[in-house]
């Protein structure tokens, strides 16, 4: 299964189209999204997408109250840490503020096969152990190279693209 991977938005609505396009070109199944959409009109532009949607709180956070209503019929909404399994692979889903709760995730007792990270814009993919942690980047462009990634579930791999090439 393809998985697009997201975060760091802070509604920069061009890049978030830009980001879709990917996706749907790459025939992704599922987005997650790994914090700072901030925004509730942002969930209005993958009003057209028809897979599911993760998504989970930033540090700036915006309306959560109505972000977590407009969500619920695409996806799921969740605070702080989400914990899911899709395709038979668990997941953990944190925008990853906290370094001591993101490496508790990373390599901690319980074990995810994928650990789905944002917040500092910059792009990381790292094994450790059987779980690989994945930072797709940011989608906003603080630092001029906005980018996302796919998962493939399949072949385990994990492909980064750049929103302006």
């Amino acid at each position: 299964m393809k998985i697009g991977i997201m975060s760091d938005s802070h509604d920069k609505r061009e890049n978030i189209k830009r980001a879709l396009e990917i996706f749907e070109k790459n025939g992704v199944e599922v987005i997650i999204h790994a914090g700072d959409l901030i925004s509730p009109f942002c969930i209005e532009l993958f009003s057209n997408y028809v897979g599911r949607f993760y998504l989970c709180a930033g540090n700036n956070k915006g309306d959560t109250v109505l972000i977590k209503k407009k969500i619920e019929e695409k996806g799921y909404f969740f605070e702080e840490i989400g914990k899911f399994s899709i395709d038979n692979k668990k997941f953990a889903l944190y925008h990853g503020t906290k370094t001591e709760v993101l490496n508790s995730l990373i390599y901690g007792k319980e074990r995810f096969d994928y650990v789905i990270y944002g917040h500092s814009h910059k792009k990381v993919l790292k094994k450790i152990e059987n779980t690989l942690a994945i930072n797709p980047g940011e989608v906003y462009d603080l630092y001029g190279d906005p980018s996302v990634a796919i998962l493939d579930t399949k072949t385990n791999s994990v492909k980064f693209f750049h929103l302006y090439r």
